[in-house]
């Protein structure tokens, strides 16, 4: 009986203590007041600010064209290679024509004999057509439907012989060409591309959300991966009235940017960025996007203290936004006013 008092002595003291050590590191883990993060701040700047709208796209000229064959068969002869500039109407290609000729040339044969055979015909009959027998008109109109049968073949055998040379539809750049002669090719094959770099196109797939901010006229920053920061400059030229699905499943449109910038590289396909400038204002008081506490009211400092200003806003970039009305230059605005508590220290 003696030990279990002393057990129950033992057990309580050290259920004081655990008790003890719970409220002590309670407190300092949940009692002692958070350390309040320090404000950040900014000036009211003058400067210019852009809005924009970003889309990626390739490099490409005013028109382009794949060239086929209209039909199969074994290329006889490619007269360019990559790289080579052609002018419009410039023989491309040609398929063995061996064949096409032979075949031409037994249908004009053949449309000739018919020919003479359907004359005959007509001129048997040509004072007997209010007495023509039936007889008679049946062998006319077999004689005349042959003709008539054989010279479509002449027109198809010759179509087809033309068909198997290509020519160059645009003044251009060969930039493929990936099949040489003595290989059979399809008419789906791509013999080669051709586009024409009279003008430097940017071909910008626009989110379908930010067209209806994209008009003809206005200014782009264009930037290509391969020159790394260089921007050139460019203008909407056109809007392609189509939406298209890309591969992340976004809706865009296209939106073709003129570049007048003699020192680009003629590749296409060159993968890029566009930024096209849908308003842009000049000499107007600016502060950081962060700044704003609403979309009409920010945190000014004045000396220690800081007081929230009402504010007009006008257009915005990625980073900063204008400043209508409410601010003066050079005025300091917190750039984290979220952190505000109404009693710290400008730490200024």
């Amino acid at each position: 009986m003696k030990h279990l008092k002393s057990l129950k002595r033992f057990i309580n003291k050290f259920t004081i203590i655990g008790l003890i050590v719970l409220l002590v590191g309670g407190f300092f883990l949940f009692g002692r007041p958070k350390k309040q993060d320090p404000l950040t701040f900014a000036s009211v700047q003058r400067q210019t600010i852009k809005s924009t709208i970003s889309a990626s796209g390739i490099l490409t000229g005013k028109a382009s064209a794949n060239l086929k064959f209209k039909s199969g068969g074994k290329m006889s002869y490619l007269a360019v290679k990559v790289g080579d500039n052609v002018k419009a109407g410039q023989l491309i290609a040609s398929l063995d024509t061996r064949d096409l000729s032979i075949a031409l040339q037994q249908a004009e044969n053949d449309y000739r004999s018919k020919q003479a055979a359907a004359q005959k015909v007509e001129d048997d009959v040509k004072d007997h057509s209010k007495d023509e027998t039936f007889t008679q008109q049946q062998t006319r109109t077999a004689a005349q439907a042959a003709r008539d049968s054989a010279f479509d073949e002449v027109k198809a055998a010759r179509l087809a012989f033309q068909n198997a040379t290509i020519f160059a539809p645009v003044d251009g750049l060969i930039t493929q060409a990936d099949f040489f002669p003595g290989q059979v090719v399809s008419a789906s094959d791509i013999i080669v591309k051709v586009v024409d770099f009279s003008e430097t196109i940017f071909e910008a797939d626009v989110d379908e959300s930010d067209i209806g901010n994209i008009k003809v006229g206005q200014k782009a920053d264009i930037t290509l991966n391969t020159y790394g920061e260089k921007v050139f400059q460019g203008e909407v030229g056109q809007i392609i009235p189509q939406t298209k699905t890309i591969s992340s499943g976004a809706t865009v449109v296209t939106v073709r940017i003129t570049i007048k910038d003699s020192s680009i590289a003629l590749i296409a396909n060159l993968n890029g960025q566009a930024n096209i400038i849908t308003a842009q204002e000049s000499s107007v008081l600016v502060i950081p996007q962060e700044a704003l506490k609403n979309e009409d009211t920010a945190l000014v400092k004045d000396g220690d203290s800081i007081r929230s200003v009402q504010i007009k806003v006008g257009i915005r970039s990625d980073t900063e936004v204008e400043v209508v009305s409410g601010l003066t230059e050079n005025q300091t605005v917190v750039t984290n006013p979220s952190v505000f508590k109404g009693n710290q220290k400008t730490g200024l």
